[in-house]
């Protein structure tokens, strides 16, 4: 009789924690989920924000490929946006694990030439009131690539001014300032590489 109440109470407990595991895993999903859809979002509203719709008529979410950038250890998505059969910009999607607190994930818009339309912060995690103002809602400082290019400056000055570059350093945020600098400057290196691969690759 013991013994068969031991038995049923520890297929209780069995029960109840595979009953609170399949619970855990649900609530998981459902929460990344929401978070991947809530970031997709953001990625739309920054990527118009960049490329105003006006100028595309396809839809730069779908038409996509990955591709590997040397320097990153993700594989970069890059979006391309098209009028017509006109390009009109690649968006490249990149994260760069050179932050001074981890991974900073950037947009990066690029004229069909690979002039830098724009850069936006879609994700990070810098230091507050220092490293945060990589974020356009905190200062313009990530503004200062538009118009840029490998060319413009020259190779030599894709740096921080603090270590001889022509990019304004964000004060006590030297390392975030390299890691985003270093970011743009390897997708325009890719773009000069591969840009007729890129937009004729088959979309995935």
């Amino acid at each position: 009789m013991m013994g068969s109440r031991r038995f049923r109470a520890a297929l209780s407990l069995t029960l109840l924690g595979l009953v609170a595991a399949v619970l855990l895993s649900g609530i998981d999903r459902l929460t990344r989920e929401r978070i991947a859809s809530a970031e997709q979002r953001r990625a739309l509203a920054t990527l118009t924000e960049l490329v105003p719709a006006a100028r595309f008529d396809n839809d730069p979410l779908f038409d996509r490929i990955e591709q590997r950038i040397g320097g990153f250890e993700e594989p970069a998505v890059i979006h391309r946006a098209r009028r017509g059969d006109e390009p009109v910009a690649l968006i490249f999607d990149v994260t760069t694990g050179r932050g001074y607190s981890g991974d900073i994930r950037l947009l990066v818009a690029l004229e069909p030439d690979g002039t830098v339309q724009g850069v936006r912060v879609l994700r990070h995690r810098e230091t507050p009131g220092l490293g945060d103002r990589i974020e356009i809602e905190r200062s313009d400082w990530i503004r200062q690539f538009a118009g840029r290019s490998l060319d413009d400056p020259p190779p030599r000055r894709w740096a921080s001014d603090r270590r001889g570059g022509a990019f304004d350093t964000l004060t006590s945020a030297t390392v975030t300032t390299d890691a985003v600098v270093d970011a743009v400057r390897r997708v325009l290196l890719e773009a000069d590489d591969e840009t007729r691969d890129l937009w004729r690759a088959p979309s995935e």
